[in-house]
């Protein structure tokens, strides 16, 4: 059988994938999407949608929900610390857990910030797009690692 952490699972076998997947075994990829996460507020802070502040009208404006262009400070610093517990749990050596965690956080970022982050580019924001696609990465690799690989 062959060992777990040397196959690539469902990846295509080109180099390049294959040393990116081959980083997932270290906790690099999540602490620079943890680095990335965690710097959001300061380089690109959340900023209202053009749309929601001028659909803002009547007596219910107090109940509406602002929508940001890309990921607001507190969704940025929950998803950060998140994949920096990750890091740490794969560099604490459970690769097993560090990479399901990850996949699982990653993938749950993509769900709330992936929109935003792309309507984001419409305003000249470039910031959260490249955010969401590192995490987007991680979720792949770190995804494929943790399912393909049945961990015993």
């Amino acid at each position: 059988m062959e060992n777990p952490q040397e196959t690539t699972g469902l990846l295509d076998e080109s180099p390049a994938w294959h040393n990116l997947y081959q980083y997932t075994m270290t906790a690099y990829p999540a602490a620079l999407n943890s680095a990335l996460l965690l710097a959001t507020p300061a380089i690109s802070p959340a900023l209202e949608s053009p749309q929601s502040v001028a659909g803002r009208t009547g007596l219910l404006t107090a109940l509406q929900r602002p929508r940001y262009l890309g990921p607001s400070n507190r969704t940025a610093l929950l998803f950060g610390a998140a994949q920096a517990l990750g890091a740490w749990m794969i560099y604490d050596g459970d690769l097993e857990s560090g990479s399901g965690f990850l996949g699982a956080w990653s993938a749950l970022y993509m769900i709330v910030g992936g929109r935003g982050s792309v309507k984001a580019l419409r305003y000249g924001r470039v910031w959260p797009l490249l955010v969401t696609t590192l995490t987007g990465a991680n979720a792949y690799l770190y995804g494929s690692r943790f399912i393909t690989n049945g961990f015993t």
